[in-house]
C-alpha cells in the first residue's frame, strides 16, 4: 500500500495531466454554453421588454422564475447522478434545457415565457452541483482548486461572451422577419442540445472505466480518491446527515448570499450599464460586460496558490472583499467612467471566489453525502436568487440603479462574514500523498501539512 500511496512523481503527473486534459476542457465547453442560456434573458430583456410589454417588475418575476424549478429539483438531480452515472444524467440534463431554451424563440405572451423559464430551472436542475459531483469522483483534494477553477473559466468565458454573442444577434439578426431577441434563444438552444449528446458517449463515470489511463495509472487515482473518502468516513451518513449537517447549512448561508449578489447582478448588469448612460447601445453594453475575462489569469493564479498553500477560506475571501469595492465605486461614482470602472472591478474579480469555495465542501462530504449536500448548498442559492431578482425588479422601479448596486453588495457583504466565521480544517487536502510530499514539507506550512495526519 506504502507504493500506491507513494507513486512516482512521473505517474502522478501523468495521470493528473491525462484527467484534467480529458475532462476539464469538455466540462468548461458544457459550462460556457449553459452560461449563455442563463443569462441570456437579461440581454434579449433590453427589446423583448418593450415587445411584449413587460414592466422591471414583471422582468424581475421572470428572471426569478428559472429558480423556482432549479430549487425544487436540484436534490433529486444529483442523487439520481450518484445512482445511473454522469454521463447519462448530465446529457438528459442539457438536451432538455436546449429544447427548452429554443421553445422560447415561439412566445408571444408574458405568461409563455415564465412557464418557460421554469421549466428552464427544472430541465437543468443538477447540472452545476453534478459536475462538482463529478470532478471529486475524478481529481485529489490536492489539485481540487485547480480544476474547479478551470471548470469555472468555463462560465467567465460564458459570462464575457454572452453579451456581445447576443447584443449582435440582436442588432444584427431577423431572419424570416422575426425579432433578433428570438433568434437568441434559437441559436443558443442548439448546442446545447449538440453538446448534450456527446456528453453521453465522452464522459466516464469512474476511473476504473478509463480506457485512456493505463493500469498502473488506474491503480494510482483510485487508491488516492479510496484515501480520501477514507479520513472522511465518519461523516459519510447517507442523505439524512447531509440535511443535518451543520457545515453543509452554513456553507449554503454563504453561496445564497453570494449567488444573491451575483446572479442578481448577472440579468440586471445590462440593464445597469445601459442606464449609465443614453448613448450607449446593445453592442455597447456587451462589450463593457466582458471584464469577465480579466479574472481568468487572478483564477488561476489565486487557485494555484490556494492548492500549493493547503488553505481555502482567506483565499475564498479576498475575491469577495474586491468585488463589493468595485460595487460601492459603482454606486458612489459620480461620473460615467467612475461608475464602469467599477462595474469592472467587480466583474474581474469576484468569479475567483468560486473555485475555491467549491472544493470546501468536498473537504467535510463523500459519496452520497456529497452528492446531497453539493446539491444542497447550490438549491439553496437558488431560493434567495429567485428572492433577490423578485426584490431588484421593485428596488429597480423605486430606485434606479443605486438600489440594485447597494443590494447586491449588501448581500456580497455579509457572505464574506460568514465566509470569516466559518471553521475550516482544510483536513483531507492531501491525505493520500503523505508519504510522497512529507520529505519537502515543513511544519511551517501550516494545515497543508499538519492537518494531513489526522
Amino acid at each position: 500500500m506504502d507504493t500506491l500511496n507513494s507513486p512516482p512523481g512521473d505517474i502522478r503527473r501523468r495521470t493528473m495531466a491525462k484527467v484534467l486534459r480529458r475532462t476539464v476542457p469538455f466540462l468548461m465547453a458544457l459550462y460556457f454554453v449553459n452560461i449563455l442560456d442563463r443569462v441570456n434573458l437579461g440581454y434579449v430583456a433590453l427589446d423583448m421588454q418593450d415587445e411584449l410589454s413587460i414592466s422591471a417588475a414583471a422582468y424581475g418575476s421572470l428572471a426569478a422564475a428559472f429558480f423556482v424549478g432549479y430549487f425544487f429539483f436540484e436534490v433529486p438531480s444529483n442523487v439520481l447522478l450518484e445512482k445511473f452515472g454522469a454521463n447519462k444524467v448530465i446529457s438528459r440534463i442539457m438536451v432538455t434545457w436546449g429544447i427548452v431554451t429554443i421553445l422560447t424563440f415561439f412566445v408571444t405572451a408574458y405568461w409563455q415565457i415564465y412557464a418557460l423559464r421554469f421549466l428552464l430551472g427544472v430541465m437543468e436542475a443538477g447540472f452545476f452541483p453534478g459536475i462538482i459531483f463529478y470532478l471529486s469522483q475524478w481529481v485529489p483534494s490536492r489539485y481540487r482548486a485547480k480544476a474547479v477553477t478551470l471548470f469555472f473559466v468555463g462560465s467567465q468565458l460564458g459570462t464575457a461572451f454572452s453579451g456581445p454573442i447576443a447584443t449582435r444577434i440582436m442588432d444584427h439578426v431577423s431572419w424570416l422577419g422575426h425579432s433578433g431577441w428570438r433568434w437568441v434563444f434559437m441559436l443558443e438552444g442548439v448546442p446545447a442540445v449538440l453538446l448534450g449528446i456527446m456528453a453521453y458517449v465522452y464522459l466516464t463515470n469512474h476511473p476504473e472505466e478509463a480506457k485512456w489511463l493505463s493500469s498502473q495509472e488506474k491503480t494510482w487515482l483510485t487508491a488516492e480518491l479510496a484515501a480520501e473518502r477514507k479520513v472522511n468516513r465518519s461523516e459519510n451518513h447517507g442523505v439524512k446527515q447531509a440535511f443535518r449537517s451543520a457545515r453543509v447549512w452554513h456553507l449554503a448561508g454563504i453561496y445564497m448570499l453570494f449567488q444573491a449578489g451575483t446572479q442578481g447582478m448577472a440579468y440586471w448588469a445590462p440593464t445597469v450599464v445601459k442606464g449609465m448612460s443614453d448613448a450607449f447601445s446593445n453592442s455597447t453594453v456587451g462589450m463593457i460586460l466582458m471584464p469577465p475575462l480579466l479574472s481568468i489569469g487572478v483564477m488561476l493564479i489565486l487557485s494555484r496558490h490556494s492548492d500549493k498553500a493547503g488553505e481555502r477560506k482567506y483565499h475564498a475571501m479576498f475575491p469577495i472583499v474586491l468585488a463589493v469595492s468595485g460595487i460601492v465605486i459603482a454606486a458612489a461614482g459620480d461620473s460615467v467612467a467612475m461608475k464602469i470602472a467599477g462595474i469592472i472591478i467587480y466583474g474581474s474579480s469576484y468569479p475567483s471566489f468560486l473555485g475555491i469555495f467549491w472544493t470546501l465542501p468536498s473537504i467535510y462530504l463523500t459519496g452520497v453525502q456529497a452528492a446531497v449536500g453539493l446539491a444542497i448548498i447550490n438549491a439553496s442559492s437558488s431560493a434567495s436568487t429567485f428572492a433577490s431578482n423578485t426584490v431588484l425588479g421593485f428596488l429597480s422601479e423605486a430606485y434606479g440603479n443605486v438600489g440594485v448596486l447597494v443590494f447586491i453588495g449588501g448581500c456580497m457583504g455579509v457572505a464574506a462574514l460568514l465566509l470569516l466565521m466559518f471553521k475550516a480544517s482544510d483536513r483531507s487536502l492531501t491525505p493520500g500523498l503523505q508519504h510522497d510530499v512529507a520529505p519537502a514539507a515543513k511544519p511551517s506550512d501550516g494545515a497543508a501539512v499538519t492537518q494531513r495526519t489526522e
